[in-house]
């Protein structure tokens, strides 16, 4: 099999991410790292676990049409997912530039790959603007790094993710929320196979506990990177 690592892509908390080639294709490679200060034996376990449940949410998705990279090769043993490179730019580094229209389209976009996800009881946990990568060439969305996603059927976890989109496009472009949102909530509500309004009422709930849900957030990031 040839395989070339070409350049080390980017770096998170635990993980790094490679780009590559795979039989002339292009590829990513993610990587969760070891942690120095995690018993090995849980370090091994954890990063197993993560990196299973990542390759099978991204399977999931790609499977009922959700626009993510495809997964090509997971070796649990190394903690490695192998997944399809997609050409895009983040959507953090667009939406300030983005025409009415654009924006329009993008969010409706997001809004029903987002409503699938959902409904396949998948949630994202750090469903932001960072994570969205826009293909010019194909007018597609994808939703990528699904690090911290998981599986559940509460409804507050679906709202956490609306709430951090809701938030990342109040911090980086507050004059376009109203739109992107409005826009969203159509193409969310008409994919989520639930109860939409209980899951925007919710949504709201989380926005007015304002500080509490910031705090609550925070130790859920916590847990999700160091406990299964």
């Amino acid at each position: 099999m040839a395989t070339q690592l070409v350049n080390v892509f980017d770096k998170g908390a635990e993980s790094v991410i490679i780009q590559g080639e795979l039989l002339g294709k292009k590829i990513i490679v993610k990587y969760r790292v070891k942690k120095p200060y995690r018993h090995p034996k849980f370090d091994e376990i954890f990063r197993k676990t993560r990196t299973k449940t990542e390759a099978k949410i991204l399977s999931e998705l790609y499977m009922n049409k959700v626009n993510v990279p495809a997964p090509l090769i997971v070796d649990l043993k190394n903690s490695i997912i192998i997944m399809e490179h997609i050409e895009g730019q983040k959507l953090s580094d667009l939406i300030e530039y983005m025409d009415i229209e654009e924006l329009k389209t993008t969010a409706y976009q997001l809004g029903l790959q987002t409503g699938i996800m959902h409904s396949l009881n998948i949630y994202h946990g750090d469903l932001t603007l960072a994570n969205i990568l826009v293909n010019k060439s194909n007018k597609k969305i994808y939703i990528i790094d699904f690090g911290l996603a998981g599986y559940s059927r509460d409804i507050e976890e679906y709202a956490i993710d609306i709430h951090l989109l809701r938030r990342s496009i109040l911090a980086l472009a507050p004059d376009k929320l109203d739109v992107f949102m409005e826009k969203f909530i159509k193409g969310y509500s008409e994919s989520y196979h639930g109860n939409v309004h209980e899951v925007l009422q919710r949504v709201e709930e989380i926005r007015l506990r304002g500080r509490y849900v910031e705090e609550r957030l925070k130790k859920k990031m916590l847990r999700d990177k160091y406990i299964e």
